[in-house]
């Protein structure tokens, strides 16, 4: 909706690869260190070391601002885009100590069309205001 909080968050974490080297054991492990939202609406993108969470995660009502929310200030449909920075380190033969590599990775994202509405005369929930007292138009 047209000037509410849309809450965007990023999926996944930790990610460890194993191969063979000479014949040995080798790991690559890639940790996510900083996420940039873009958001599609030609605002300025989002810098964050925090992949975002829902609101019910956060303890928050639907609609509240949340690290990696965005209000949207025009309807129509928006890609959203992010880019994830990876830190990596590596191992061999399975000694327990990771060695850190110089740099970071940045892995884009495929492009999430975003569709912003002025307003709505439905909204479709999860469960009644009895059982979710909390949920929108609650």
């Amino acid at each position: 909706m047209r000037g509410l909080h849309a809450n965007v968050l990023a999926a996944g974490g930790t990610s460890i690869r194993t191969g063979e080297l000479f014949g040995i054991t080798a790991e690559v492990r890639f940790t996510p260190v900083a996420y940039l939202f873009d958001y599609g609406d030609g605002s300025a993108p989002l810098s964050t070391s925090t992949p975002g969470a829902t609101w019910a995660a956060l303890g928050l009502d639907e609609f509240d601002a949340t690290p990696t929310s965005h209000v949207y200030e025009s309807s129509g449909t928006y890609a959203v885009t992010l880019l994830v920075d990876y830190a990596a380190e590596y191992r061999i033969g399975g000694s327990g100590l990771w060695t850190p590599i110089p740099g970071t990775l940045a892995i884009p994202s495929d492009p999430v069309s975003i569709v912003v509405a002025d307003s709505a005369a439905t909204a479709l929930v999860d469960r009644d205001c009895a059982a979710n007292p909390r949920g929108p138009g609650c």
